[in-house]
């Protein structure tokens, strides 16, 4: 095709037709950009697609987090329930200086400890990497960030407080005032329960627990409320890349 264009340009030239010639120039030269424009235009086509398609895997891989995070957020936020119940019931016994019975070793066993929770954050970090602008949807990209960077960071923080309060805390109750405690069947029995009730500093420190997974448990709710309505946000923006 080249060799055809400059061997009718040359023929032109020969013939001393300069009107024709510059006509057939200025036609080579547009279609010269035509085709630089189109090649462009294909090449932004295939990095648009490319562009989306990384978005999407993104996107459904930050799904998956989320959904692993909502679940978990459920069993903790059960087994935070039975803790509160048997704090609230051995604090009640207590305060009624009721008579001591093996009932209460399940509550103790229940009250003292804490739970862990480990949210999913490796989409989110790889997305980081990547660049949050990966997201073509401005109001979402917005919403990620401040789900794990507000949401997820203040759980984290609520549950790092639990942990110390145990380790400072309840730990040296455990060891100190308790005949033993099993974990398989979160059991423990007090050595003393008389003299457990007259430990003021035991009940302050029980109410203080409780007060720290009580406020945890509220902010627990939150995330999980956060983490649906993101849900629903991605799975609209799935859809709009999928209709493209």
């Amino acid at each position: 095709m080249i060799n055809f264009f400059r061997k009718t340009r040359k023929k032109m030239a020969d013939d001393n037709r300069p009107l024709k010639y510059m006509r057939y120039a200025i036609g080579e030269i547009v279609l010269v950009v035509v085709g630089i424009l189109i090649a462009l235009q294909i090449n932004a086509w295939k990095e648009e697609r490319k562009s989306k398609h990384l978005e999407y895997v993104t996107l459904s891989e930050l799904k998956k987090n989320i959904d692993a995070d909502v679940v978990e957020m459920s069993n903790v936020s059960e087994l935070l329930n039975k803790r509160l119940a048997s704090q609230k019931i051995i604090l009640h016994s207590i305060s009624n200086n009721n008579i001591y019975h093996d009932s209460l070793n399940s509550h103790f066993g229940h009250a003292i400890i804490y739970d862990k929770i480990a949210f999913h954050t490796g989409a989110y970090e790889s997305l980081k990497s990547s660049g949050i602008q990966l997201i073509n949807d401005e109001t979402l990209r917005f919403e990620i960030s401040n789900y794990y960077d507000f949401y997820i960071k203040d759980m984290e923080e609520g549950f790092t407080e639990i942990r110390d309060d145990f380790y400072n805390y309840m730990l040296g109750y455990l060891r100190h005032d308790f005949k033993y405690y099993y974990s398989d069947s979160r059991t423990a029995e007090p050595r003393d329960f008389e003299a457990l009730k007259q430990n003021k500093t035991f009940i302050i420190s029980l109410r203080v627990f409780q007060d720290v997974m009580s406020m945890n448990l509220r902010t627990l709710r939150i995330t999980q409320e956060a983490s649906i309505k993101l849900l629903e946000r991605i799975n609209l923006r799935l859809e709009k890349i999928n209709k493209r």
